[in-house]
């Protein structure tokens, strides 16, 4: 099986750990049909637009989506997803990249992430590039390695990997430039033997949850909106109310959202929405357990430090069960969806 490099997923989990504290700042905050930032700004910064152009100085982390992206300027960390994805001249230590032509010129990057269907790197690259596409063109000098999966692989003859490059045998490959070492790789199905298979559920669960409740102590430290669902209501007519609400949600959010995007007037509108939806499914088990563990616990135990990790815990255990855990996931992601809907709704209507 083919090793892919899964940006999107980088994205929504850096996302989702960095927006906590700081997504409601109006002044870090950008959305327009045509947005052109040049103003430096000294936080993690976040754009979306038709056509966006980012020309300032960023003290932070960088959130850039659109259809078409243009960055030429410096930020602690890059993340840009759109159509098309122009960087020339930015300055960042690790960049990643999501589109379907991505372009990377005279630029100082570090660490390069980047999936598309049409990669160009024009800039030299001071450690390793992890690229997946259908074209990779490389004419410039990467300092460490190379691990590419695509269709096709051009290395220009002005490119030079001091590293290794790592590619599927299955690539056509051209190289004209310099190359220390290559090292291609099957794309084979490898049986996976049963006590493998344990252990690997178990870690990458166990690194799941560790991650999760960093982020559950994040918002319970930072967010007042979270801890008013000691509030709610401990009925089972509002577990069914919130179930209900998250499951419309489930499934009407991505298709309006889309709906939106198709409209130039709602790119920016439908883009934040599905960033908002990522991010409240990651989050909807933080809501469950902590909904469900106040319910359980808060009589006994007071600290709700103590009653986010175990409730989350038995959550995780529960998820395992065969046949039954498949349906508690389920339940908890469309609950916990909802959950957020409501505190949502109920904060916009206090405040007028």
């Amino acid at each position: 099986m083919r090793k892919k490099i899964n940006i999107g997923l980088i994205l929504v989990m850096v996302l989702s750990f960095i927006t906590i504290p700081v997504f409601a700042k109006e002044d870090n905050f950008y959305a327009d049909r045509e947005l052109k930032i040049e103003k430096s700004i000294g936080k993690t910064t976040f754009a979306a637009g038709n056509n966006v152009d980012v020309s300032s100085n960023i003290d932070g982390v960088s959130f850039i989506a659109g259809k078409d992206v243009t960055l030429s300027s410096s930020q602690d960390h890059l993340f840009a997803a759109g159509q098309t994805v122009n960087l020339e001249g930015v300055s960042t230590k690790d960049a990643f990249l999501a589109g379907s032509n991505l372009n990377i010129q005279a630029s100082s990057i570090r660490d390069l992430y980047a999936a598309g269907q049409n990669i160009r790197i024009d800039s030299d690259i001071s450690r390793n590039a992890y690229l997946a596409g259908e074209t990779v063109i490389i004419n410039s000098r990467i300092n460490g390695d190379v691990y590419v999966d695509a269709a096709t692989i051009k290395v220009g003859k002005d490119a030079e990997i001091v590293g290794t490059l790592k590619y599927d045998e299955t690539a056509k490959l051209n190289i004209l430039g310099k190359v220390n070492k290559k090292k291609s790789h099957k794309s084979v199905e490898v049986e996976v033997k049963p006590i493998n298979k344990f252990i690997t559920t178990l870690t990458g669960t166990l690194y799941s949850y560790v991650a999760l409740l960093i982020i559950g102590f994040i918002v319970l430290a930072t967010s007042k909106s979270f801890k008013k669902i000691d509030k709610e209501e401990k009925k089972l007519s509002y577990v069914l109310k919130s179930s209900l609400i998250g499951f419309i949600a489930l499934v009407m959010i991505p298709v309006t959202s889309i709906l939106l995007m198709v409209t130039t007037i709602g790119i920016p509108l439908g883009i934040i929405a599905l960033v908002l939806y990522f991010i409240l499914i990651y989050l909807s088990a933080l809501g469950t357990s902590y909904y469900f563990g106040k319910w359980a616990f808060g009589k006994s135990i007071k600290n709700d430090y103590l009653v986010l990790p175990i409730s989350l815990l038995i959550y995780y255990v529960v998820r395992l069960i065969p046949y039954i855990g498949g349906f508690i996931t389920f339940i908890t992601l469309i609950f916990g969806l909802g959950l957020f809907l409501i505190l949502i709704k109920n904060n916009i209507t206090a405040k007028k």
